[in-house]
């Protein structure tokens, strides 16, 4: 670690990062976040085959989101007191299952109880997934927690490249297939609960917790950073597959394919942002990645408009998804370290409280589509970024950290 990296004063939950349990851990990420990712794609065959409005077929998404806040804010403070690793597997299914009723509802009561039951799946999923990959990740929690977030955005990157051949070959139905792979990964995690629940217990015994007092202002300030991220990732994922039909004029296909570079991009960036993250002050890694989500943003907005060209809106993408993926796997270590003492409450009103804020937009947004257009959107979220990027400047350094 370089001098004037941030680092723990004490020892960390393990001292070195356990690669094998972070790959299961990350594999399980991607088949639970794949469901939101399948969401998205979704959207213009309701819009077409189910015949809902822009901003009716996005409030699928605040109905995933909405019950996931108080779901993971729950989970979060069981697993800060109890063993929940069997939550993992569980939330695997149930998450798949949750988005297999979205296609196979033939009423909007149905699909909208399909996507709640998929956001409490997905939201289950992340307090207990997010704290053992604290455990697994040893000292290196910012590059570790990094590998873990990838989960997500290469689920999120799944969902199209998986889901777009079944909706076409199957219509809506054809998303039930998915709950194949889910109930796979989750037998493979059910054989590993025993080593699960083993690393908490030593964890536990060796009282390896981490040290300090919880910084509740500092992690109100970046809760509204998350929130102003979540909203700009979660309009931009959902968004960009309608926009590049719409506005670059190309079919289905290419729209699910700028989606799959986006969170290409995400990947690729989170890992990167978690390197950076060893070496640097977090929270100035959140402001770069904030601040470039912007520009990348508004450029998609424009040169869609002027130009109408696949290929450069697919590279612009991209680059918008490594941009806002710098801050990925930063933002929950540093919610993480401004509450040392509530690792799985941190995780989940992260992931969940300030991700509801992002899915109560989402039909704000796709009424702002149905009125000025889609040009607006993506405009739209380029402001949402600079404000989070604004909000980035005001977060102080978490008391649990000094300098190395």
């Amino acid at each position: 670690m370089t001098a004037g990296a941030p680092s723990l004063a004490s020892n960390t939950v393990m001292p070195s990062t356990d690669r094998a349990g972070l790959r299961l851990l990350t594999v399980a990420h991607a088949f639970t976040d794949l469901n939101q990712g399948v969401l998205p794609v979704m959207i213009p065959f309701l819009v077409t085959q189910r015949h809902l409005t822009l901003a009716v077929a996005a409030t699928l998404v605040l109905a995933a989101n909405l019950l996931g806040s108080a779901v993971q804010l729950a989970f979060g403070h069981l697993s800060d007191k109890y063993p929940t690793a069997w939550v993992i597997p569980a939330a695997v299914v149930v998450a798949a299952t949750g988005t297999a009723l979205v296609g196979l509802a033939p009423t909007l009561p149905l699909m909208l109880a399909g996507a709640m039951l998929m956001g409490f799946g997905v939201a289950a999923f992340h307090p207990a997934g997010s704290r053992f990959s604290n455990y697994f990740a040893g000292q290196k929690r910012s590059s570790g927690m990094s590998v873990f977030t990838v989960g997500g955005f290469v689920g999120f990157a799944l969902g199209p490249v998986l889901a777009t051949p079944l909706l076409l070959a199957f219509g809506l139905r054809g998303v039930a297939f998915l709950v194949i792979p889910a109930c796979i990964v989750s037998v493979l995690l059910v054989r590993e609960l025993p080593r699960f629940n083993e690393v908490r217990a030593n964890a536990h015994r060796a009282n390896r917790e981490r040290p300090g007092s919880n910084d509740w202002r500092g992690f109100s300030i970046m809760s509204l950073v998350v929130a102003l991220r979540s909203t700009t990732f979660l309009a931009a994922i959902t968004f960009t597959p309608i926009f590049v039909l719409r506005v670059v004029h190309v079919n289905t296909f290419f729209g699910s394919f700028a989606l799959f570079a986006l969170l290409s991009g995400g990947a690729i960036g989170t890992i990167t942002g978690g390197l950076l993250g060893e070496r640097v002050d977090r929270r100035r890694v959140v402001s770069l990645s904030m601040l470039l989500t912007g520009i990348c943003g508004a450029a998609i907005a424009i040169t869609g408009a002027e130009f109408h060209l696949v290929a450069l809106t697919v590279v612009l993408a991209a680059l918008f998804g490594v941009s806002l993926g710098l801050s990925a796997g930063v933002l929950v270590v540093l919610g993480q370290e401004y509450l040392p003492k509530s690792i799985g409450i941190a995780s989940g009103m992260t992931l969940g409280l300030a991700n509801t804020v992002g899915g109560i937009a989402a039909p704000i947004f796709g009424q702002i589509g149905d009125l000025y257009g889609l040009v607006s959107v993506f405009l739209t979220i380029a402001i949402f970024a600079v404000l989070a990027f604004g909000g980035s400047l005001f977060m102080p350094k978490p008391a649990s950290l000094t300098r190395a």
